[in-house]
């Protein structure tokens, strides 16, 4: 006996007809025929008699058609428990727009290795708020630039050190390798003032709050960065990965260089395997252009931890 056998038996007496029962499971009638002529050989027993040219069951064969009826309801309920309780490995990372850039290729090859594990990209609009996600579990890691002041129940993994470039206008009047200093007097595309961003590079790079003088625009929406600088309305820093492939800008580097560390933040608890996993590829994924291996990293390598 198999499931199928039951599944012609039951249709035979839905559909009245061994012709029926073909048409409602898809199949030729011969097939329908020599599956039933085996199932009463195979058990012994006469499920249909001849009414003219109908169809009938004999009482043996109701019996028989009310338990396949039975016999196939529990095998579907057993394929929807199972489909129901089937939870197909998933895994949620977090990250902000320029620093979801980086992880592109690090995500192609997660995807590549374990095509089984549903990956959820979300995006958060700072690195603040990477940090609440990945506390809060709406994320499993987030990646980007690692925090200074990193949460004692957050835990790093550097990854890569990223130059920062300067994208300007193209004919802006500044040196092939621009000194930080001269940004004070640069017509600046700016996040907004009191932003984490704008805070880091207040302190670091443009040496004082806000510089010396008003930013020509003031914004967190990043693809308005780059129509402004095309558009001649000021510079605007960023990875020189994100924007070596850049049109209508110049793009220039810092001297000396502006680097910032970026890798992954997880709960100090540690995370799935699939967490894990992620973060190992990524060690050996090639860094893209503008970035190495992580400063932080090397010199962990180098101490053996």
């Amino acid at each position: 006996m198999n499931i199928q056998q039951l599944r012609y038996l039951v249709a035979a007496a839905d559909t009245g007809s061994v012709s029926g029962a073909a048409r409602s499971e898809r199949v030729s009638q011969p097939v329908v025929s020599r599956a039933l002529r085996t199932f009463e050989r195979e058990q012994g027993v006469r499920l249909f008699r001849r009414d003219g040219r109908c169809l009938a069951f004999t009482e043996a064969g109701l019996t028989v058609v009310a338990a396949a009826r039975r016999a196939l309801a529990a095998i579907d309920d057993v394929t929807a428990q199972a489909r129901r309780l089937a939870v197909r490995a998933e895994l949620a990372v977090v990250a902000t727009p320029t620093n979801s850039a980086l992880l592109s290729s690090i995500v192609t090859s997660f995807v590549r290795h374990h095509p089984g594990i549903a990956l959820r990209l979300r995006r958060a609009n700072s690195m603040a708020e990477v940090a609440a996600m990945v506390l809060a579990g709406e994320a499993e890691i987030g990646f980007g630039d690692i925090p200074e002041d990193l949460a004692e129940v957050l835990r790093a993994q550097p990854l890569w050190s990223v130059d920062v470039a300067l994208v300007s206008p193209i004919g802006t009047d500044l040196p092939d390798a621009v000194p930080p200093g001269l940004l004070r007097e640069a017509q600046l595309i700016l996040p907004p003032d009191g932003s984490e961003r704008r805070r880091m590079i207040d302190e670091r790079i443009t040496g004082g709050p806000a510089g010396t003088r008003p930013p020509a625009l003031a914004t967190d929406e990043r693809s308005a960065w780059l129509s402004s600088a095309q558009q001649g309305l000021g510079s605007y820093l960023s990875y020189l990965a994100v924007a070596c492939d850049l049109d209508g800008v110049e793009i220039r580097p810092f001297d000396p260089p502006i680097v910032v560390e970026v890798g992954f933040l997880q709960r100090s608890d540690g995370v799935s395997d699939q967490g894990t996993e992620m973060m190992r590829l990524a060690l050996g994924c090639p860094p893209p252009a503008g970035c190495r291996p992580s400063r932080e990293r090397r010199v962990a390598s180098a101490d053996g931890r």
